[in-house]
């Protein structure tokens, strides 16, 4: 059984996981995957840290008490909210440091641990068990609105340089509000946006054609997109090429897009469970159920494997609506009426942008439709973008 380092204040005010009993920890820790029984785990040096952040580890390193028992790591695995942080030295699991209940949000303090994150880990002599007492400063972070305030949000995965927006074809109609909602999301993050289109194999070369259409006129010529077939094998190689060595990916889509599919061919075995999809509606299963970081075979980086999305709610994401449709925004700032809703208005310097050639009516009408909505959602928007 796995010693377990024992934070200081552990016992005081809110018990967290690093104050867990031992009894607690040994049932929990047996339902947890086994370390030498993982594949593909990224080593420390297929992740590499800012200098801004190695900074901040000696910073935090300087003032702490046992400044000798600090490691930097970095979290490449979330199981039940447990994280498994690969250092210098070794791969283990960790638990979080009952400070971080104590700790100011508001100032960056006390932010809990995300696939992808680089964290001060503390490991007493003969303890198996690390535990994890900052989250260190995030380069980017891609996350989600959950909750019913502004400022709830879920973290997917830190320090994150290109979010794979995975779709699948053979479906129906590609849908290019899911999309859109991605892009939106990836440039509040700061991170690249590259368009993965899966399951080429199950549609006509027309139907193939007709959807890459849609989907460049959505997107534009800024953002890449990628025509891809585990079954054949088509277009992996465009994958690779954009995930490469010392970069950190993410893989973003809802069940039965066929992430885990993708990723498993990327691999080249099996790492990852895949389902099966319902006949009825093309709908998959979730069968993704922790945050796993993998590394590619070969000159390549990691990614990142979230479990499905059923829903991207946009709220708080002005900047990365006006980050994803520039133009449009661009535009807007020459309209009558500051409120202009680009539709029917005089004076619209967007419409005439349309009409002008100069933007595509598609990407128009998605911006509009994410617009109202996040009008409707956010309650309050950045007054510096016009929407």
């Amino acid at each position: 059984m796995a010693k377990r380092a024992r934070s200081k204040g552990a016992g005081r005010g809110k018990r967290g996981r690093a104050a867990m009993g031992s009894a607690d920890a040994t049932r929990v820790g047996a339902a947890l995957p086994k370390i030498d029984a993982l594949e593909d785990v990224p080593a420390f040096t297929d992740v590499r840290p800012s200098d801004e952040q190695r900074a901040a580890f000696e910073a935090f390193c300087s003032a702490a008490e046992t400044p000798g028992e600090m490691h930097l790591g970095c979290v490449v695995r979330l199981d039940r909210g447990f994280p498994l942080v690969v250092t210098e030295e070794r791969m283990l699991r960790a638990e979080h440091a009952v400070g971080f209940a104590k700790q100011d949000k508001e100032k960056g303090d006390g932010l809990l641990p995300a696939v992808g994150d680089w964290v001060a880990l503390r490991l007493a002599p003969g303890h198996d068990m690390g535990v994890i007492e900052r989250v260190l400063p995030r380069r980017t972070v891609f996350e989600r609105w959950r909750g019913k305030n502004r400022g709830e949000r879920q973290v997917l995965c830190a320090n994150v340089d290109v979010i794979l927006v995975v779709q699948p074809l053979g479906a129906g109609e590609v849908l290019l509000g899911r999309i859109a909602r991605s892009l939106v999301l990836a440039a509040d993050c700061g991170a690249e946006p590259i368009v993965v289109l899966t399951k080429a194999d199950r549609c006509s070369e027309e139907e193939r054609e007709g959807e890459v259409a849609r989907v460049r006129r959505l997107v534009g010529g800024g953002v890449r997109v990628v025509v891809t077939s585990s079954a054949t094998g088509e277009g992996l190689d465009g994958v690779r090429a954009c995930v490469p060595a010392g970069t950190c990916s993410m893989i973003l889509g809802e069940s039965g897009a066929g992430k885990s599919t993708l990723l498993n061919t990327l691999l080249g075995h099996d790492a990852l469970e895949t389902g099966a999809v319902r006949a009825r509606d093309d709908a998959g299963r979730h069968t993704t159920v922790a945050r796993v970081m993998v590394k590619l075979p070969g000159s390549c980086g990691v990614v990142t494997d979230a479990p499905g999305l059923r829903s991207l709610p946009l709220v708080g994401h002005e900047r990365g609506l006006a980050r994803a449709f520039p133009e449009i925004v661009e535009a807007s700032r020459g309209c009558r009426f500051n409120d202009c809703t680009h539709t029917h208005e005089p004076g619209c310097s967007v419409r005439a942008a349309v009409e002008a050639g100069e933007i595509d009516e598609l990407r128009l009408e998605v911006f509009k439709g994410l617009a109202s909505e996040m009008r409707v959602s956010a309650q309050s928007l950045d007054p510096d973008i016009h929407l």
